[in-house]
């Protein structure tokens, strides 16, 4: 625990420069493993979601990113456990196509390379019917 007087300027720059630096190579080391969604995966998937909003579906959303995986989590209601996670797994960055996966329940329902595929199967499919 570091004490700071107020009264002198150099201690405290002194206190800033060490919390910001260690903090910044913290950061930066960490970053490497890590898996995000790219900007198009995560429009495809906030407009997927603001459809199933206002049809009354989902609820609420939540992202979460770790080593080598990144989650989007549906909920029905926020406290309650996911209804459906949309995770994107790849081990060497993004250097090697990703697999994409939607899990309900922790059984996976659809896999592919492509988020495209997978958030079709949300769609709705149109049917015609022929009326005698």
């Amino acid at each position: 625990m570091n004490i700071i007087k107020l009264n002198e300027k150099k201690n405290f720059n002194k206190v800033k420069k060490l919390n910001l630096s260690n903090t910044a190579s913290f950061i930066n080391k960490n970053n490497k493993n890590f898996i995000f969604f790219s900007k198009y995966e995560l429009t495809s998937i906030l407009s997927l979601y603001s459809k199933q909003v206002s049809k009354g579906f989902w609820k609420d959303y939540a992202l979460d990113s770790k080593a080598n995986i990144a989650i989007f989590s549906i909920y029905k209601h926020s406290y309650d456990k996911p209804m459906y996670q949309i995770i994107k797994k790849s081990f060497k960055g993004f250097r090697n196509m990703p697999d994409f996966f939607i899990t309900k329940d922790s059984e996976i329902i659809i896999k592919s390379t492509e988020i495209s595929t997978i958030l079709s199967k949300f769609e709705k499919k149109l049917s015609i019917r022929k009326y005698l």
